[in-house]
This record gives structure tokens, sequence and C-alpha cells, in this order.
């Protein structure tokens, strides 16, 4: 009987400890699912963009309409010289007008990052950052004003399947517009109609 009693306790003492096992692994090496939303006014959302380029480990791919934020700029050289990759995408029209991006993509560019700018009657109006572990996407743009005066909300995740979507779309914009210089230089050349 006692020999019962001692079978079925190392059982148990076994289960839970193949259980801790289980739920370190889990906690550990599973993708976790982990989603938050910030709002500017409660939480400075330039530091939560920094955090996630500065814990990406292999790449880090961005979007955005709007970037004159220094400390953003930094946080993506950071990442280059970490030997990651670094590719970029911004409005064409914007660039031109918002004063300081046009210096900011310029020092990008100059650092071997690819920024690739978006030529169409529409504007790219994309704020999204990705790496391959998280993605953050809102109403943000990297801006001062965007940090400090208005309304802005800023989603960032773990969730996969999320994650990999917008790695798509980026890298699907980044192919649109990789070759557009390109493709000018070409236009530039055609033949052109005839007015009568």
């Amino acid at each position: 009987m006692k020999i019962q009693k001692d079978s079925i306790y190392l059982a148990v003492i076994i289960l839970l400890i193949a259980l801790c096992g289980q739920f370190y692994y889990s906690y550990r090496y599973l993708p976790t699912h982990d989603v938050a939303v910030y709002y500017n006014q409660d939480q400075k959302l330039n530091d939560q963009i920094i955090d996630t380029i500065k814990e990406a480990d292999q790449f880090v791919y961005f979007s955005v309409y709007t970037f004159t934020r220094q400390d953003i700029k930094d946080a993506l050289l950071g990442a280059k010289y970490r030997g990651l990759k670094v590719v970029g995408l911004t409005d064409g029209t914007q660039l031109t007008q918002a004063s300081g991006q046009k210096e900011i993509i310029k020092a990008l560019k100059e650092a071997g990052i690819p920024v690739y700018e978006q030529h169409h009657d529409g504007i790219m109006h994309l704020k999204v950052l990705v790496t391959e572990k998280a993605y953050a996407s809102g109403s943000y743009n990297w801006t001062t004003s965007a940090t400090n005066i208005n309304d802005e909300v800023l989603e960032v995740g773990h969730y996969e399947p999320v994650r990999a979507r917008y790695q798509a779309i980026l890298e699907e914009l980044f192919k649109k517009y990789q070759d557009y210089p390109a493709l000018q230089s070409l236009r530039l050349h055609w033949p052109r109609p005839k007015l009568v």
C-alpha cells in the first residue's frame, strides 16, 4: 500500500515538473500575442518606436508620412550599425514639404539605408514599423507635434499573423517603389505625342 502511495506522489511530482517545463518553454520561446495601445498624452510614442527598433535582431522596416524626429533617426542608424537590414518608405511630396524631413532621409540614405519615395496621385500615409519580433502602427507621424501636441495613438504588438501581414505589405511597397527613379528617367526620354 505504501508503495502505491509513493508511486502516486512521484507521478504527481513528475507531472508538476513537466507542466513547469512546458510553461517555461511557452513563456520563453513561443511568440507572444501581446498588443498594447498607447496614447501620446499619456506616454511618449517616440519611446515606443525606439524601443521596438532596439529590440530587433534581424530587420527594421518602416513607412512614415512625416518624419522629423532626430531620436528615431538615430535609433534607425543604430540598427543599421548593429548589422540589421533597415529599409524605409516615405511620401515623395511630403519629403520636400516637411521642415527637416529631407535632411533626415538624406542622412539615412548616406548611411546605406534605402528609403523609397512614393510618387503617384495619392499620398503614402502609412505610419508603420515592423521587425521580425513586433509591429507598431497608428496615427503617429514621427514629429515633435505628434509626440507632444496632437492627439495620436500607436498600437504595438507581437501577434505573429498581424506582424507578418505588416511585413508583407511593406515588402510589397518597397518592391513597387524601388525602381521609381529609374522609371522616371526612362519616362523623360519617351517620345511625347505631338499636339495638334
